[in-house]
């Protein structure tokens, strides 16, 4: 259980630690934020710092955004002669009737580290999540910052999951020498199982944030006339082995640079499965890109072999919310 009066003391000992102030903050923060975290920045990280540093510049569009857009605008910053150095955003969701608060860019300038900015920014901004009533406190961590999940493990964070994202490399490798597996198109009856594989690779725990929506895999006539009239391209390959399925393998087309491949693996599932369904995607759809998010664990081999290469790899963290 946590300690309100114990981390109320703590964040009040330090008079460099204030709220974010939204329209004159935010281009300092997105600023630190591209500081610290440049080398892994990827497209969609990219296009949050613009859109931080547009909602800066043009109040309006900023009001008019403020309830979709993404844009923090609560948290914590540490303040050095007027220069912001070390950052905590807060950002509320709700599901399934739970207030969710998850920190996010906590980031503290290379010059200003070890000095205990980021416990502090940290704490000060689970204090606030808890008295504003959250129920559960999240955040996610690269898997090769082990001081950063050392700090948090210590404020009571655990882990729940490490998902990797995972990017197609230019060309497709040839497809593997007879495996033993056979490729075919999903058929009806194996929805069922690859429902409850793809709920295990992307758990209902994560939904708050990923807001995953797998209703339009599913066979039938009225889910396939509505693919029909919205002109959505999906495809769906299974693997199999002696005629048992070992994985299922889906593409919806949605226009982007990178486009989202699902796999579904059972337990039981034999990983080198997913490595014949990637390659075979990609000799299909040749000359489009990938992404691929996925479980960390015994099918990374399996989709490297396949000519995927890891962006990064992020630690998925828990902690209590308010005390009830």
């Amino acid at each position: 259980m946590f300690s309100a009066g114990r981390t109320a003391r703590r964040a009040a000992s330090h008079p460099r630690l204030r709220a974010l102030n939204v329209l004159r903050d935010l281009p300092q923060v997105a600023d630190l934020i591209e500081l610290c975290f440049h080398k892994s920045m990827d497209a969609d990280g990219e296009s949050y710092l613009r859109e931080m540093r547009r909602a800066a510049s043009e109040p309006s569009w900023f009001r008019s955004a403020e309830s979709a857009s993404s844009v923090p605008l609560n948290g914590f910053v540490w303040e050095e002669n007027g220069k912001i150095v070390g950052n905590a955003s807060l950002i509320s969701y709700r599901h399934d009737r739970k207030r969710i608060h998850m920190l996010a860019n906590i980031a503290v300038h290379p010059d200003f580290r070890r000095r205990g900015i980021a416990r502090a920014v940290t704490e000060r901004a689970m204090e606030q999540a808890r008295q504003r009533g959250a129920d559960e406190l999240w955040l996610n961590v690269r898997d090769d910052n082990p001081d950063a999940l050392d700090l948090y493990a210590d404020l009571g964070f655990v882990e729940r999951g490490r998902r990797v994202a995972w990017l197609s490399t230019e060309e497709p490798r040839p497809l593997p020498p007879s495996d033993g597996f056979a490729v075919l198109p999903r058929r009806p009856d194996f929805w069922p199982r690859q429902r409850a594989w793809l709920a295990r690779s992307y758990p209902d725990e994560l939904a708050w944030y990923r807001a995953w929506d797998f209703k339009p895999l599913a066979p039938g006539l009225w889910n396939w006339l509505h693919l029909l009239f919205v002109d959505v391209n999906l495809r769906q390959w299974a693997a199999t082995r002696n005629g048992s399925l070992e994985a299922v393998l889906a593409w919806i087309s949605n226009g982007t640079r990178r486009e989202p491949l699902w796999l579904a693996l059972g337990a039981d599932s034999a990983p080198e499965a997913a490595t014949r369904l990637l390659v075979h995607a990609r000799s299909e759809l040749r000359g489009r890109r990938f992404v691929l998010e996925h479980p960390a664990g015994p099918a990374d081999e399996s989709i490297r072999a396949a000519g995927f290469i890891p962006q990064r790899t992020l630690v998925w963290m828990r902690a209590e919310g308010a005390t009830k």
